[in-house]
């Protein structure tokens, strides 16, 4: 869609949801320039806008010199194609533009074949109009003899769509196996008794930040859409709390792709991937951007999306709400959002994520079961290795061995049962 000139594009947008605000922002992303809008409340069948709005929007193309018109929905193949030629210049949909921009931010092989599977299959129902100057070329001998030998426009249509699906067959295996390796991965973690947290939120929330904070991982945060695609795993280890001895469990925290309104369906399914991490944690932080106009609405498309992609047995997990960017608040909208969203936790994560971690562990310890323990001098492995597993309330070293007061997850107490005091 880029070339080496600057793209100038208008923004198109029919029907009742139109965001034409973050479709210029998803345009943006890809180095387009966005030079004029044109929008209209319904929704026209043959070439989206209404024939009027073509003209009007043709006149806009030649007075702002735009190179590209680009559509807030879905197209079908027949209403580009309509679009394009009242226009008078390249059209684009919402959904060609996100994969462009998932395309160009994907880094690991899973994300890469993901977005190619989504492309295809954007691809497959438009391949028709591919070859449509050629159905008109009959095979041989007439109508009598079309249905023993078609057409090579038809030819041509069937033979790309086969190599498209074998494409897609190819891909969806080679997911499969990655899905496979990824389940064993998280069987380990299980095996472990790590706590595991997964950032979801609306795209440009700010979770990678907040990774970042929590993990000290080094990751990009440029300020454009999609900018995190692949699942990215951390470990946070535990640290020390107030008291004496005492010490902070470890936990696994995942970041996932963000959100948005209008997600192309072909994506949200290549990208259940990247939700599995959602799907199996034990804790999930919601992340919004507290200063966007559109917080609520935001927060909103983040739930419907979990509740469509999560597994029904997910709802066990714990959901933190959390609204990043405190910092480019006026006091009064903090006191706003502090009001009417109690349970929201407030944070700024370029330097201030200690009260989520705070809610993190609090949440860790729901249903966590807490014991007194003396471990023998001789068994000191024993101690060492509740470390980064348990909450460590207190340790007294004393002439018998080691006393520890200590909060574990229900699957572990059983291993350290002998050492158990009243």
């Amino acid at each position: 869609m880029m070339g080496e000139t600057e793209e100038r594009a208008i923004l198109v947008g029919a029907g009742e949801e139109r965001y034409l605000n973050e479709l210029g922002r998803l345009a943006e992303t890809l180095g387009v320039r966005v030079v004029g809008s044109l929008e209209q409340n319904r929704r026209d069948n043959a070439g989206y806008l209404g024939k009027g709005k073509r003209g009007e929007l043709s006149g806009l193309v030649r007075e702002l010199d735009a190179t590209l018109v680009v559509a807030d929905d879905e197209l079908t193949a027949s209403q580009a194609r309509v679009l394009e030629r009242d226009a008078g210049a390249r059209v684009a949909d919402r959904t060609q533009v996100i994969i462009r921009i998932f395309e160009a931010h994907a880094r690991d092989a899973a994300s890469k074949l993901q977005v190619e599977l989504a492309e295809l299959e954007y691809t497959l129902p438009r391949a028709r109009g591919m070859w449509t100057h050629l159905e008109r070329q009959e095979g041989g001998g007439g109508s009598a003899s079309r249905g023993a030998t078609r057409g090579p426009g038809e030819q041509q249509i069937e033979y790309d769509r086969r190599v498209i699906r074998e494409k897609m067959r190819t891909i969806r295996r080679k997911l499969e196996e990655d899905k496979a390796a990824r389940e064993v991965r998280g069987a380990r973690l299980k095996d472990v008794y790590t706590p595991t947290v997964a950032l979801v939120g609306y795209t440009n929330a700010g979770k990678t930040t907040i990774l970042n904070s929590l993990s000290g991982a080094d990751r990009s945060t440029r300020d454009w859409l999609f900018e995190t695609l692949e699942t990215t795993t951390r470990l946070v280890e535990g640290k020390s709390a107030n008291g004496k001895g005492s010490s902070r469990p470890d936990f696994v925290v995942t970041d996932t792709v963000g959100f948005i309104r209008k997600l192309p369906t072909q994506l949200v399914e290549s990208f259940a991937s990247t939700l599995d991490a959602a799907a199996h944690a034990d804790i999930i932080v919601l992340c919004a951007d507290a200063s966007s106009e559109d917080l609520e609405e935001e927060v909103q498309t983040v739930r419907r999306t979990l509740s469509d992609v999560l597994p029904g047995d997910s709802h066990a997990n714990h959901i933190i709400l959390c609204f990043n960017k405190r910092d480019l608040l006026r006091r009064d909208e903090e006191d706003k959002i502090a009001c009417g969203v109690r349970q929201a936790i407030l944070i700024t994560a370029l330097d201030e994520t200690e009260d989520l971690a705070e809610e993190i562990y609090r949440q860790i310890e729901r249903g966590r079961k807490r014991l007194s323990l003396l471990i023998p001098h001789k068994d000191y492995l024993v101690a060492s290795s509740l470390y980064g597993l348990a909450e460590i309330h207190s340790r007294t070293e004393t002439t018998s061995g080691v006393e520890m007061e200590v909060t574990l997850p229900p699957a572990a107490v059983f291993k350290y049962e002998p050492y158990r005091i009243a």
